[in-house]
């Protein structure tokens, strides 16, 4: 057994590495328990057959004990292999699950990288809002490194800006994180709309108690910059895969669990969320964002 993580526990067998939750232990668990239960049963029943018939009111007593034993046993047995079977089910769907969201995060952070590096983009992301133009946010990836200014003739199907209008040359695409951003609106009924950091944070909270994907975060204000502490949990193995194969993706195509976080900040503040540097050589990556008025 490797270590546990957020209720999970991470077994190393035969060199294959498995991850299994308490609720896939507990149906396991549950599976044996019905399995030895209905032994039991039938062993019970067995002792009924060699008896057989018998007018010895000690063993009439003896097989009346014996059948209710069996009786009790076969209930108790299918009842607790059935409910680990729908537990197993359970947990099965969960771990496929997180196994998907692990292989699509890793490439995607992959693909990310192989476009940044193919247009020779340098400079840091930065989350538009939703204005000027666009209907939905932006993610720009500006090609020079340093100071960015972003642009401001936009629409939602423009992907290259030239930097023509004395804004910076760069990449615009749709943030990873917006769909999971989307999701938490519809599903809990909220919006993020012009509601200001604070409350922001207050309703991403659904990415640690419901989806279970962050184990912390927390925006602080420091002087005039942003503060974004992230730690994942579930995916916590492949956020440290990105950040070893491919550091730079924080600091320009963030993985989707950080970009909802900054596009729900460009989104509930109105303003630009430039990332001015990151800290990833830890579990627990510090992005310091810089907000402008756009």
């Amino acid at each position: 057994m490797d270590r546990q993580v957020e209720g999970a526990l991470r077994l190393n067998i035969a060199g294959r590495s498995f991850t299994v939750n308490r609720y896939s232990l507990f149906g396991l668990i549950l599976v044996g328990l019905g399995i030895a239960l209905l032994l039991v049963s039938f062993l019970a029943q067995g002792d009924i057959d060699r008896i057989g018939a018998t007018d010895d009111p000690a063993l009439q007593e003896r097989v009346s004990v014996l059948e209710g034993e069996r009786d009790t046993y076969l209930i108790a047995g299918f009842g607790s292999f059935f409910v680990g079977l729908f537990a197993l089910f359970t947990l099965v769907e969960k771990t496929v699950a997180l196994i998907v969201s692990e292989s699509q995060m890793i490439s995607s952070a992959k693909s990310a990288s192989d476009v940044v590096a193919a247009l020779t983009l340098a400079g840091n992301s930065a989350y538009l809002p939703a204005k000027h133009g666009l209907t939905r946010e932006k993610m720009f990836v500006p090609a020079p490194n340093g100071q960015m200014t972003p642009p401001t003739a936009l629409s939602d199907d423009l992907t290259l800006s030239p930097g023509k209008d004395g804004s910076s040359a760069g990449l615009l695409v749709e943030p990873f994180g917006l769909g999971l951003l989307d999701s938490i609106e519809k599903e809990l009924g909220l919006s993020f709309k012009d509601v200001g950091a604070e409350a922001a944070e207050g309703q991403l909270q659904a990415l640690k108690l419901g989806y279970s994907i962050m184990r912390d975060f927390h925006f602080k204000e420091r002087g005039d910059r942003t503060v974004l502490r992230v730690e994942y949990s579930g995916l916590a193995d492949a956020c440290r895969r990105v950040r070893t194969e491919k550091p730079d993706t924080c600091r320009q195509m963030a993985c989707f669990g950080c970009s909802c976080l900054m596009t729900a900040l460009a989104r509930s503040t109105g303003k630009v969320v430039a990332v001015e540097s990151v800290d990833n050589s830890k579990d627990s990556v510090v992005f310091t964002l810089s907000l402008q008025e756009w």
